[in-house]
């Protein structure tokens, strides 16, 4: 009997503390974040350079053993087939909108991938430009 009311009681407690946290009206809601990620002069720069080349990684626990970004915005694996959509959004290599790695120019062959998991940076050298058929 103990355990019926302490569970009602504990349930009571839960229904009035939800009612306080839900906003009264519209203008209480706060704001909705950005969607729309906006490249700056940077990312496009970075993006140019990247774009038409095929990187491979120089080390095997690299998160993508090659990666072909064509000029076209759509790239592939060592394999030849798609990855998706890529793009260069605040320093970051977003592909197909579920990733974003930090990236930056090492030099004019070398790019550098950060990996947040493992904290990081694998460098990609350019082997070779992109030939679109």
């Amino acid at each position: 009997m103990r355990i019926i009311i302490f569970c009602s009681l504990l349930a009571l407690c839960n229904c009035s503390n939800n009612d306080s946290r839900q906003p009264k009206s519209n203008t209480d809601m706060p704001p909705a974040e950005e969607t729309k990620k906006i490249q700056t002069a940077e990312d496009i720069a970075l993006q140019e350079w990247m774009q038409g080349k095929v990187w491979k990684a120089e080390e095997s626990m690299a998160p993508m053993r090659l990666m072909k970004l064509k000029a076209d915005g759509e790239s592939d694996d060592y394999k030849g087939r798609p990855m998706g959509k890529w793009s260069i959004v605040k320093s970051e290599l977003v592909l197909s909108k579920l990733t974003e790695w930090p990236v930056k120019k090492v030099n004019d062959s070398t790019l550098g991938l950060y990996v947040k998991p493992s904290d990081t940076w694998y460098l990609y050298k350019r082997t070779e430009d992109f030939k679109t058929r």
